[in-house]
């Protein structure tokens, strides 16, 4: 028997090897390889063979670079805002969508629709929109009496207007998380609650909210991921301006990197540095999501 246990274990192993290569070759790999070339400045145009050794060079240049930490603001302050929005319009949303019973179809489908949109006609479509001269919302703004608002050219608006170019985009997305959890939740609990008196709020509080969440974790950690690594719409709608007040991280990292310096070695650096950033940041929060269910 453990001779026959263990050439089972072993057969187990070997049919993880193919798993193994494609992770060694497509993960680990680039992952090693992109460690090393951040400990080099190599300039794309000069060629491989002129690469120079600066070891963590790089990365101590990006602590003295006011225009990363600037760029990793605006990425912050984009993501926390979308998400907070996002989050409470999204779950609202879902609760709505719950309780309606006759043309619930028609209403998500509504709210699924700007998800079928890709990123960048998204962000195109909605820079036409807030054009400040032909824009439709500012005409619709001087239809009511009130003065067109310069929503791209603005420097302490312009972050706020792709914030809402976002909850526009991708609400809909933690609407469909939320509705999945709260059609999973079996309907004889709420019926209990009915029975013992409960109203709406504590309902919500006390039976569905413990449900959601595993649910608003996921859709937390997930949206968190991708909004601090935005760069369709901050590229497409502002370009960075006016003056980097809507640069995001990824923006900058690209213009290092591919854009207009070709800096290979400080644009992965940065790449590495972000990619921890982002780890933190969506662990905290987890944690926070974590407490308030303890609590």
């Amino acid at each position: 028997m453990p001779r026959a246990d263990s050439k089972r274990k072993l057969l187990g192993y070997m049919y993880t090897i193919p798993s193994l290569i494609i992770l060694a070759v497509f993960v680990v790999y680039p992952v090693l390889y992109g460690f090393v070339t951040s400990l080099y400045d190599w300039d794309w145009v000069a060629g491989i063979d002129k690469k120079l050794f600066v070891g963590l060079g790089n990365y101590l240049a990006i602590f003295q670079d006011s225009l990363f930490w600037n760029a990793l603001k605006n990425t912050v302050i984009f993501a926390l805002l979308s998400l907070l929005v996002e989050f409470v319009l999204g779950l609202c949303c879902a609760m709505l969508l719950y309780k309606i019973k006759k043309g619930g179809v028609v209403f998500r489908t509504i709210l699924i629709f700007p998800l079928t949109i890709s990123d960048m006609v998204a962000a195109i479509m909605w820079r036409m929109m807030l054009d400040p001269a032909s824009g439709v919302v500012n005409q619709f703004l001087n239809s009511l009496g009130l003065k067109s608002v310069d929503w791209l050219g603005n420097s302490h608006i312009v972050i706020f207007t792709l914030v809402l170019v976002e909850i526009w985009w991708m609400t809909g997305n933690i609407t469909l998380i939320m509705l999945a959890g709260l059609q999973s939740m079996p309907i004889e609990q709420l019926e209990c609650g009915e029975i013992d008196g409960a109203n709406g709020w504590q309902k919500f509080r006390y039976l569905q909210w413990p449900h959601l969440r595993s649910f608003a974790e996921s859709a937390l950690s997930l949206r968190m991921i991708d909004l601090l690594r935005v760069f369709a719409i901050a590229w497409a709608v502002t370009q960075g301006g006016p003056n980097r007040a809507s640069e995001v991280s990824q923006q900058y990292i690209y213009t290092n990197g591919l854009g207009k310096y070709l800096d290979i070695g400080y644009s992965i650096a940065m790449a590495i540095l972000f990619s921890i950033f982002v780890v933190i940041i969506v662990a905290i929060v987890k944690r926070i999501i974590r407490i308030g269910a303890d609590e």
